[in-house]
C-alpha cells in the first residue's frame, strides 16, 4: 500500500511539474520598452560674462532603459529665444559626447548614441557660442532627444 502511495505522489508530482513547464512555455514575452529620461530636467545653461564661447557648468545626462534593440540616439536643439526677441540659432549651440570628439554644432540633429540595448547613460557637455550683439537676459530653449528604430 505504501509503495501505491508514494508511486501516485510521484506520478501527480510530476503531472504538476510538467504543467508547470507549459504554462511557463506559453506565457506571452516581455513587451519591448525603451524609456528616455534626463538629468537635470531643466537645464541652466548659465551666464556668458564675454562673447565667445562658453561652456556650460553642468553636464546633461541622458538615461535609457530599455529591454530591446534601439537604433542610433540623436539631440537637436531649437533656436534659444530672448523675451526681447533677440535669439541664438541651433548652429551656435554644441555639444560634446565621448562619440563626438569634440564639440558638434546642433545645427542639425547630432548622433550622441550608436544602436544598442538594455540600459546606459550618456554624459553630454553642452557649449553656447555668444556675439557681441546678443541681449543680456533669459533665452529659452528646447532640447529634444529622439531614439531611432534599430536598421
Amino acid at each position: 500500500m505504501m509503495k501505491r502511495v508514494l508511486i501516485t505522489a510521484w506520478i501527480v508530482a510530476a503531472a504538476l511539474i510538467g504543467f508547470a513547464a507549459v504554462a511557463e512555455a506559453v506565457q506571452p514575452a516581455a513587451k519591448p520598452f525603451i524609456n528616455v529620461s534626463t538629468s537635470p530636467q531643466r537645464l541652466d545653461l548659465g551666464t556668458a560674462s564675454f562673447p565667445g564661447p562658453h561652456n556650460v557648468s553642468k553636464a546633461l545626462t541622458v538615461q535609457v532603459d530599455s529591454n530591446c534593440l534601439h537604433g542610433p540616439i540623436t539631440i537637436s536643439a531649437t533656436t534659444l529665444r530672448h523675451h526681447l526677441g533677440d535669439s541664438i540659432p541651433p548652429g551656435r549651440i554644441f555639444v560634446r559626447t565621448k562619440g563626438t570628439y569634440g564639440f558638434v554644432p546642433m545645427d542639425r540633429p547630432v548622433a550622441i548614441s550608436a544602436p544598442m540595448s538594455g540600459p546606459h547613460s550618456i554624459v553630454l557637455d553642452l557649449q553656447v557660442q555668444t556675439g557681441f550683439t546678443d541681449l543680456t537676459g533669459r533665452y529659452r530653449g528646447t532640447f529634444t532627444v529622439t531614439v531611432m528604430p534599430p536598421v
